[in-house]
């Protein structure tokens, strides 16, 4: 995979886009074909059209188009994306590429014929749900089943969205995939690949036309004083959209195929099967970096659990050693005291009084009691309250 510093003549990206696939260049440079498209239309190189790698293949090969201002000696810087990680690019390389790469082959093309009734049960089964839908405002009827097919089309275009799931389904089932049907309300289905589910949907958009009165509807109107038709009439457009739906916020994934003036979605199919598979190779990606992200969460929340833990440790001495400092602190200016007691109870002989002496024997246990530096034995202040309140009879246990 290319550095992000790393840049390349555009002369020489010219020759490598018309010598190998665009996606495929794209993960060796370690962008999103998207991306590498956007580049290459910035810097005025030519695409191969569609089409032009099976008609290579198939011995139909075009020239290359002239490459304008070929003698400039431009040079471009190839960014690198975030997800074009070591791990983005094995999987593709391991899993991905060879699956996209054989979607290119003629004998790997998917059909979906006119005029042949679908033989896949799921598109069948749709098929009927499709039948039997009553027409919505807009004059569409809608599948929204527990397949992982959602639908949208006009009751004129009912046959031709059940052949497109026909083929899909079926291509689905040539290449090992799993169809995933929903089994309960928050049951998972799609198109299982590499562990992820990918949904499509199929949708042919109406369009909006201004409602002229009928005959019959102006004398209703005049009847009753007040009109009761449609402000619009919707028709169908006539635009088939095939849409991978779990793919619509991935970045540098291709989503949406639809009717051109050309191609049509038919011709496309191919694609939307490669499409399936980029979308599961950024859902990978997506998943391995929010593990990445959640281990290195979790890391740095250990990390700092040790710090507050340390921190807690260092405010309990604190408070130990001020509660301390404070003992000892009461502890000298009583000792202070009791030898200034000492010095103004002595006669002038020299003489103690016994109450006296008595009484700065008892205050200077008082002093070491405090005196954290000082060790002395169980004084009565020691004792405990609940220790020293009277008690009843009943709690006296028989002998």
């Amino acid at each position: 995979m290319m550095k992000p510093s790393q840049t390349i003549s555009r002369a020489e990206l010219y020759r490598l886009v018309w010598a190998e696939p665009l996606t495929r260049l794209a993960e060796r440079f370690g962008v999103s074909d998207v991306g590498l498209r956007k580049i290459c239309q910035r810097h005025d190189i030519p695409l191969p059209p569609q089409g032009y790698r099976q008609r290579a293949q198939a011995g139909r090969a075009q020239p290359p188009a002239p490459l304008p201002r070929a003698g400039e000696q431009e040079m471009i810087d190839l960014p690198a994306l975030a997800v074009a990680s070591e791990f983005a690019t094995d999987l593709m390389d391991r899993v991905y590429g060879p699956l996209i790469e054989a979607e290119s082959r003629p004998d790997r093309r998917i059909e979906a014929p006119p005029h042949v009734d679908p033989k896949h049960p799921i598109a069948k089964r749709i098929l009927k749900a499709l039948k039997a839908a009553v027409p919505d405002m807009y004059g569409a009827v809608v599948y929204d089943g527990p397949e992982p097919f959602r639908v949208r089309v006009p009751p004129s275009s009912i046959s031709r969205a059940a052949r497109l799931i026909d083929a899909l389904a079926q291509a689905c089932d040539a290449r090992g995939l799993e169809i995933r049907t929903r089994d309960g309300p928050k049951g998972q289905s799609g198109i299982m690949i590499a562990g992820e589910a990918e949904c499509l949907a199929l949708e042919e958009a109406s369009q909006r036309k201004v409602h002229w009165s009928t005959d019959a509807e102006k004398a209703r109107t005049r009847r009753l004083g007040y009109s009761t038709a449609p402000m619009y009439d919707f028709v169908p457009s006539g635009v088939m959209t095939v849409q991978i739906s779990t793919a619509t916020y991935r970045d540098g994934v291709r989503s949406l195929w639809k009717d051109g003036k050309t191609r049509r979605v038919e011709d496309c199919l191919n694609e939307v099967m490669a499409g399936l598979y980029r979308s599961s190779h950024s859902a990978a990606i997506k998943q391995r970096k929010s593990e990445l992200r959640q281990q290195r969460a979790d890391e740095e929340n250990a990390r700092r659990e040790l710090l507050r833990e340390e921190r807690l440790a260092a405010l309990e001495q604190l408070e130990e050693l001020e509660a301390q400092t404070d003992a000892w602190s009461r502890a000298r200016r009583l000792r202070a005291f009791i030898a200034a007691y000492d010095v103004a109870n002595r006669g002038a002989d020299g003489h103690l009084a016994q109450d006296a002496s008595a009484w700065i024997d008892q205050a200077l246990r008082h002093a070491d009691r405090i005196d954290p530096l000082t060790p002395t034995p169980v004084s009565a202040l020691d004792y405990a309250e609940a220790d020293l309140r009277p008690i009843s009879v009943w709690q006296i246990p028989d002998d």
